[in-house]
């Protein structure tokens, strides 16, 4: 069940959105590969060390298929690959990769279903998840309690 809490929007950057509320998901930790290996362990006949080894070698493999100019698409989780982030030159002689290329990122897309009747995409990784309400609230900053219709606190 993925947990979020309502805030308002105090960015004023962006006036249609400043002071309306939003849902912001909560996060409670991190799954670290060691977690998830003993989760896959409990679920098959495969041994954690096993299970480590092999999404070990997995991370190695990958990067080196990306820096070797591939696509790498898992499927059930998506497609992972290299961007990058440059700055113009004004000609094809100017353009040097030290100067010009700025960084390399990498962009996954998930992998997406698409239902034939709606013609709705569903992303993979968040099919059938569940939101609810997250049972703590702090005070806003600077909010008055008094004459504000949610007293100050960030719950509508």
């Amino acid at each position: 069940m993925l947990n979020y809490k309502i805030y308002m929007n105090k960015n004023k950057k962006n006036l249609k959105t400043y002071n309306k509320f939003y849902a912001r998901a909560v996060y409670h930790g991190i799954a670290q590969l060691d977690d998830m290996a003993e989760k896959i362990q409990a679920n098959c006949s495969v041994k954690k060390s096993d299970v480590l080894a092999v999404l070990t070698e997995l991370a190695e493999v990958m990067t080196a298929e990306l820096q070797d100019s591939k696509i790498v698409k898992i499927a059930g989780l998506g497609a992972f690959k290299l961007t990058l982030k440059c700055v113009g030159a004004d000609s094809i002689k100017e353009f040097t990769p030290a100067k010009n290329i700025k960084k390399v990122n990498i962009r996954f897309s998930p992998e997406a279903h698409v239902d034939a009747g709606s013609k709705t995409r569903t992303k993979a990784l968040v099919t059938g998840t569940q939101v609810k309400e997250y049972a703590e609230y702090n005070k806003i900053k600077g909010a008055p309690a008094a004459g504000d219709p949610n007293g100050g606190v960030v719950k509508p």
